[in-house]
């Protein structure tokens, strides 16, 4: 009887541990458009799976594992299938999708007399594809695990950016950069070890936004897209005027954007570029807010992101002036500037700071919570 009882505890314990491992490897399903407008999509996938009219939940087909199988919008009879795994688990699921692998399976949806496709991957599968594309894997570990929670929280956060479009979240830069599977040790490890957290003000999760490179300070949210939260402030860097960038346009070129009845471009009314020091038309970092452009006909006011979108600079951190026959821009940083700086993180990490630490000094005020 003893044998039998204490075989009957090791049962229970193995049992126990195998949930508890299940339920561990669970995360929230990400709808994520990966492109539109196609007639035709050639998949394959890793697993036996079955094809599924989503809005009755019928089972259409039998997809079989490593081989190649083509939806044509023209023969699809229904609005919209999925191809999920017959047997295994989501998340154990790579689907092959026009010759890129990603995790997880797919969903096309029919726009008239073409296919939307959208990958349906679990969310810790979803960022070990994110953090790879946004962050160097060689990144020290403390650096990857603050990108992967600022990543998971955006995610969640923004998760119905795109619904409008049968999807949550984009895969470009509007969104989160997304390039489907990636295998990085120390990105998976970043992943696991941060499992399940996210950034949390309020008991809301936090709109965790993050860039490449400050320039030295981060920007203040109200100063980049005009609304604010508290997390979102202006922070100083470790890293102050890392690698700095020009831009050259010839004066020509420059006065055709500046619209019709401008004509030649003659100076421009802007304050001189300080780190962290504000100005009427500067922010609290030092970013332009907007400048006065002088033509030989008229006076033009554009923003700094007027500007940054015109002539595709790097950031909204620079001075300006004109050179002869040509307007150049010299400034720092890149991206906009709000929330976490990537190069920063990468400093932080190198000089011994955690992740947690990390998080802390560009999300003022944010809390780590795990709610999965």
């Amino acid at each position: 009887m003893r044998k039998i009882f204490v075989a009957l505890m090791v049962l229970l314990l193995l049992t126990g541990t195998a949930c508890a491992e299940k339920k561990s490897a669970w995360s929230p399903e990400m709808r994520i458009g990966l492109t539109s407008g196609v007639k035709r999509v050639e998949l394959k996938v890793s697993a036996a799976c079955v094809l599924i009219d989503t809005a009755t939940g019928k089972r259409l087909s039998k997809i079989p594992a490593e081989k190649k199988f083509v939806i044509d919008a023209a023969k699809l009879k229904v609005d919209t299938v999925e191809v999920r795994p017959k047997e295994i688990r989501l998340q154990d699921l790579q689907t092959t999708i026009d010759g890129k692998k990603f995790f997880g399976g797919v969903r096309l949806n029919k726009v008239r007399d073409t296919l939307t496709v959208i990958n349906l991957v679990p969310t810790e599968e979803y960022l070990r594809g994110v953090v790879a594309k946004e962050m160097m894997p060689s990144y020290p570990l403390e650096a990857l695990k603050a990108q992967t929670v600022a990543a998971r929280s955006f995610a969640m956060k923004n998760r119905s950016r795109h619904e409008t479009e049968g999807f949550d979240l984009c895969a470009t830069t509007h969104c989160q950069v997304y390039d489907g599977y990636a295998e990085f040790d120390a990105v998976n490890r970043a992943v696991e070890e941060t499992r399940g957290r996210v950034l949390m003000f309020k008991n809301k999760i936090a709109d965790a936004n993050f860039h490449t490179d400050s320039g030295g300070m981060t920007e203040n949210v109200a100063d980049v897209w005009g609304t604010y939260a508290p997390y979102l402030v202006a922070v100083k860097e470790l890293l102050t005027l890392g690698e700095p960038w020009t831009v050259k346009v010839t004066a020509k070129d420059f006065s055709a954007h500046m619209g019709e009845g401008f004509g030649e471009v003659k100076s421009f009314k802007l304050s001189p570029l300080t780190i962290g020091k504000d100005a009427d038309d500067r922010s609290s970092s030092g970013r332009v807010k907007s400048m006065q452009i002088v033509g030989t006909k008229k006076t033009v006011k554009l923003t700094g992101a007027d500007l940054r979108l015109k002539f595709s600079l790097p950031s909204t951190l620079f001075d300006i002036k004109l050179d002869g026959e040509a307007v150049i821009f010299e400034g720092y940083g890149r991206g906009h500037g709000v929330g976490m700086s990537q190069l920063g993180a990468k400093a932080y990490a190198t000089d011994g700071w955690s992740y947690e630490k990390i998080l802390a000094h560009y999300y003022r005020g944010a809390q780590l919570k795990k709610v999965y």
